[in-house]
């Protein structure tokens, strides 16, 4: 048979689907995390690959009980197809161009804090002037919305200190200001001046070791030269807030979290030298994409703050650092 039949052959077979499909099994290493990524069953998912693995004639995955790893033929595929992807979602890109953004969707991924008490408000005001898009928030740790914004899975996500990563162009966006809190009454809450060391009988409620705002506290503990008590670890800034007010510990918060119970009495912020600490919000979005109109349109939105305002924001507006 001619080159040019075989050729013509694996253009009918090779569908974008399977390609799609193939490159989530490799980013997320699993069948079943592919299969809830794109809401298939996972026998779908696993047929879809097997059929390219057929038609291509090489193994591409290797099964490792519940992991997958790339042969040497889905290593030299994966790139292709992301290249493949990439450009259809240029395409995409250029279409809703045309159509500007009263049509299309906006993904957006960010850290705990930012996402529960701040993007919210931001991506209400802005469907309000864009009622055609539909908009998603995910809410996940700083190291795992950067990862889906790099796979091209979120248009952009607003994060704490980003990675250092050169595939990521990183936006300066707000700063956010972390304060020592306690419950309404605590003994301390007329003491002025307070320094870290004077503290350290005190129990704290932390956040997990990986998060931002014990990353930043604990640095300041170790600048003061102080040893602190971890009485509990608490996955939200929600359960850490109720659990102050219980009379469990001590807390760093980020102020903007605690607006409503400073506002209402059930939180006290306590006068800690050294703080606030300050620390810069960023947005990124993928470097070598190109991005729709509806996501720049929203980073600008973002970038102007005066949402905030209009949106009833309690918490302090500030630029970020330089």
């Amino acid at each position: 048979m001619p080159r040019g039949s075989v050729q013509l052959d694996l253009d009918r077979a090779v569908t974008l689907r399977q390609l799609r499909t193939f490159k989530t099994v490799a980013d997320l290493n699993s069948f079943s995390l592919a299969a809830q990524r794109l809401k298939l069953s996972q026998p779908s998912i696993s047929y879809q690959v097997k059929e390219l693995e057929e038609t291509l004639g090489l193994p591409l995955l290797d099964r490792l009980g519940k992991r997958v790893q790339l042969t040497e033929a889905g290593t030299l595929l994966y790139g292709y197809a992301r290249r493949m992807l990439d450009v259809l979602d240029e395409a995409t890109v250029a279409i809703e161009e045309i159509r500007g953004i009263k049509r299309g969707s906006l993904r957006v991924g960010a850290s705990t804090t930012v996402g529960i008490y701040l993007l919210p408000a931001a991506l209400g005001a802005f469907k309000k002037l864009h009622p055609g898009l539909v908009i998603s928030l995910e809410i996940g740790t700083r190291t795992r919305v950067q990862e889906q914004v790099l796979r091209n899975e979120l248009d952009l996500a607003v994060v704490g200190p980003a990675s250092k990563d050169p595939e990521l162009a990183i936006i300066p966006f707000l700063s956010d200001e972390l304060v020592v809190v306690a419950p309404a009454g605590h003994p301390l809450a007329s003491s002025r001046s307070l320094g870290l060391k004077e503290l350290a009988d005190q129990p704290f409620i932390m956040r997990e070791v990986a998060s931002g705002s014990r990353l930043s506290f604990e640095k300041a503990a170790r600048k003061a030269g102080a040893r602190l008590k971890v009485a509990m670890e608490l996955g939200s800034n929600g359960a850490i807030k109720h659990a102050v007010e219980s009379g469990l510990g001590l807390a760093v918060i980020s102020r903007y979290a605690c607006a409503l119970e400073f506002s209402s009495g059930r939180l006290v912020e306590l006068d800690v030298r050294g703080f606030p600490i300050r620390r810069d919000w960023h947005i990124v979005h993928l470097r070598r994409r190109r991005l729709p109109a509806s996501v720049r349109s929203f980073i600008d939105f973002l970038k102007d703050t005066s949402w905030l305002a209009r949106n009833g924001s309690r918490g302090r507006v500030r630029p970020p650092t330089d």
